[in-house]
């Protein structure tokens, strides 16, 4: 926003609905959903569908720094464009968890959710269509009768919710006896069977009326995967089929996932867990002169499945290893004395 002599002419020029912007210098990309739908509508004619992605890069929210919840964070996105199969949701899931695992994170659940599902449940209690949202950030009774809804909508609501200690104890059964249009419940009866049978049970898939996600543009169905041993949530997403409709004036089907690098990695550090490939970090140290001979000395290494840097010896060698050491190098090798790693004593 702009600030001093800057914002004061901006107000004193008379701000109104349309001319807002006047109030700010730059724009923040919130996140990277938004800019691969543009993507995609520009350069549709050139892609092959369904488009798969993957994507990394810095987004920014106006969050209340706390922690795990940061204003600025590396946000890695997977998104499959142009397809509406339920498989595209299971795959997504598979292959986020897998990344999740190969980081450390190894204790969570997955947990689902359908828009349209709790949408027409809520409707089938006697919500209004316009009070939907604002329900979805309730469900506590007090709250809805604050707020002024219809008694009969909150005493259904609340009735079905009688047997149970929270929504996230609903069966999706239960949801899915009381619902005219099934196809929703259908939906994620088949992403959680799938799913189960193909990750060998190393996580549960569970249903979670309550899971709603944040962003408005989620269509159908949505995920988030809870960290067990850490609370909380470590990666989510959802469908939003009308999303890049909003660019070319047709419905395209997609679907994401995303990971925000920082709340992990605050998790990973503050407990301790060691990172995968730790141990096959090296660095190659040669003379100047020497570097033909030191890239294919890593290419070598490299090919092995090892990850190596490439460094020019530097005048205080021990002060530099000890640097390297403290930046998570298992080792080092010389090229000029090539008589195999020397590994750092952890």
């Amino acid at each position: 926003m702009k600030r001093g002599d800057k914002l004061d002419k901006a107000l004193a020029s008379g701000v109104t609905s349309q001319n807002e912007n006047v109030l700010a210098d730059m724009g923040l990309r919130y996140d990277l959903t938004l800019p691969l739908s543009r993507y995609f509508a520009n350069n549709k004619d050139k892609l092959t569908l369904p488009m798969k992605c993957i994507q990394m890069d810095r987004v920014y929210r106006a969050e209340r720094p706390q922690k795990g919840r940061l204003r600025e964070f590396v946000q890695c996105d997977i998104d499959i464009i142009g397809s509406d199969s339920r498989d595209s949701e299971v795959e997504l899931i598979l292959i986020t968890t897998k990344a999740l695992k190969a980081i450390g994170m190894k204790n969570f659940k997955v947990k689902v959710n359908d828009r349209r599902l709790l949408r027409a449940f809520l409707m089938d209690c006697g919500f209004e269509e316009s009070q939907l949202d604002s329900v979805c950030i309730t469900f506590v009774k007090k709250e809805l009768e604050e707020k002024e809804f219809a008694e009969a909508a909150i005493a259904k609501f609340t009735g079905f919710l009688a047997n149970v200690s929270n929504p996230q104890e609903i069966s999706l059964e239960s949801v899915k006896d009381i619902l005219v249009d099934k196809a929703p419940a259908e939906s994620l009866e088949y992403i959680m069977k799938s799913v189960n049978e193909l990750c060998n049970g190393e996580f549960d898939v569970v249903f979670d009326l309550s899971l709603v996600r944040g962003q408005g543009y989620y269509t159908g169905t949505v995920f988030e995967v809870e960290s067990i041993d850490f609370k909380g949530a470590i990666a989510g997403g959802g469908r939003y089929d009308n999303l890049i409709g909003k660019f070319l004036g047709q419905q395209v089907s997609a679907v994401g996932f995303s990971i925000g690098f920082e709340r992990i990695f605050s998790i990973l550090m503050e407990h301790g867990i060691d990172l995968p490939n730790k141990g096959n970090k090296i660095a190659v140290m040669y003379d100047e002169g020497e570097l033909t001979a030191a890239y294919k000395l890593a290419e070598k290494y490299r090919a092995e499945g090892k990850i190596c840097s490439l460094y020019v010896k530097p005048k205080k060698m021990g002060k530099f290893l000890g640097k390297l050491e403290e930046r998570g190098y298992a080792g080092f090798i010389n090229v000029s004395n090539e008589d195999g790693i020397s590994y750092f004593e952890n």
